[in-house]
């Protein structure tokens, strides 16, 4: 438990968490709304840990938020989300199902739906719901108040967001309820309407949010700054080895079983000079690697990153493009059709900044005859080949 507590942002209130981790096996809820289709290293940092609390005998109790996920949740959002249609919850929620139930363990598991209970809520239910708070509660929570203060629009849909998550607390007896730190408020919200329920409030356990890549954001696919846990143990490694010095601290605090005191000798060695950072990252991603495959895909990663990477080789493997039939490929549209890049500005941009290469030549003209550049290797930027065919 150790471990745990001292990897957390915030346990609201610290008296009682203290009063019941040796009482009983306890039921610890987290909710995850299924938006995307992708399991980020940010969410599996979040799963380790309700994995964490299943190793130690407790309840896992993991509720996918098909109802909610039509909502929307407004945590750290500066206007008014526009809500998803179900058929396209349905089908990210069962993308990352069979990923979820690979991280967490079968035994002292529970997986279920909020819409199982929310969707089936009556007029007279919701009214009684609706009774748990006041609109000045809700105008505590700070951005719900600068989006007021800013003239920002602020639907009604969104003040029930806080209270369906606190339903889900009534509805599954939650002792615990871990997220995010941008989580804090709404799972505090959790305790008031148990409370309403007469049910024993939870205890809100807040872990901080993974840095993304760009050591910035938070790890987020729209920020297009996160490393998906099923990308390839090369391409997870890769892309570890590309987020700043700085960041990766967090990385080894979510993402090893490293202690503290571990974690912050390795700081203090990186700041007098005694340790390379970039050595200190590559054990970073070795960890993960091998967490997430093996010890073996964690040295195979390392190798295959050395080799092209340090070494400067072309990989044994790559991904075959294919050029269109006729006499001038324009690159930029190329780049679109075989979802290299969003969009031809982006791949314009990297063409501009010299992030592309053909057959280790840097390119600067953004068309080429078909014949110049046939089975030829095609790389964009540090790590990504691919075989023009």
């Amino acid at each position: 438990m150790e471990y745990i507590k001292e990897r957390t942002s915030h346990i609201e209130p610290l008296d009682e968490f203290e009063k019941i981790i040796n009482n009983k096996p306890l039921r610890v809820k987290l909710g995850i709304d299924p938006t995307a289709s992708d399991v980020t290293l940010g969410w599996y940092a979040i799963l380790r840990m309700l994995r964490k609390f299943q190793e130690l005998g407790h309840t896992a109790v993991l509720i996918l938020g098909e109802f909610t996920a039509q909502v929307g949740d407004p945590s750290g959002i500066s206007n008014t989300r526009s809500r998803m249609e179900s058929n396209e919850v349905d089908k990210y929620s069962k993308d990352v199902l069979s990923v979820i139930k690979e991280v967490l363990l079968p035994e002292n598991l529970e997986i279920v739906s909020n819409d199982d209970w929310l969707g089936k809520l009556n007029t007279s239910e919701l009214m009684n719901l609706a009774s748990s708070t006041t609109l000045a509660q809700m105008m505590e929570r700070e951005d719900f108040s600068s989006r007021y203060s800013n003239n920002s629009p602020i639907s009604l849909l969104e003040f029930f967001y806080p209270l369906f998550q606190g339903y889900d607390s009534v509805a599954v007896k939650a002792d615990i309820e871990i997220g995010g730190t941008d989580q804090l408020w709404n799972l505090m919200m959790g305790r008031e309407i148990q409370k309403y329920y007469k049910q024993d409030p939870q205890v809100a356990m807040t872990f901080p949010l993974l840095i993304g890549t760009d050591g910035v954001k938070k790890m987020s696919q729209s920020f297009n700054n996160y490393i998906s846990i099923k990308d390839t143990p090369k391409s997870i490694f890769g892309k570890l080895m590309s987020i700043p010095d700085e960041a990766m601290w967090e990385y080894y605090i979510l993402l090893t079983d490293l202690s503290i005191e571990e974690i912050d000798e390795l700081r203090n060695q990186v700041s007098s000079g005694t340790s390379n950072p970039f050595e200190i990252k590559k054990d970073l991603g070795k960890f993960i690697i091998q967490e997430l495959f093996s010890n073996s895909e964690a040295e195979k990663a390392f190798d295959s990153f050395s080799s092209i990477t340090i070494d400067k080789n072309v990989p044994e493997e790559m991904i075959t493009i294919t050029i269109p039939d006729s006499n001038q490929v324009h690159l930029p549209q190329l780049f679109v059709d075989n979802n290299i890049t969003k969009s031809t500005s982006e791949a314009r941009r990297l063409i501009k900044s010299k992030s592309v290469k053909i057959d280790d030549k840097v390119v600067e003209t953004f068309d080429f005859n078909t014949k110049d550049i046939k089975n030829k290797h095609l790389q964009v930027g540090k790590r990504r080949f691919f075989e023009i065919k």
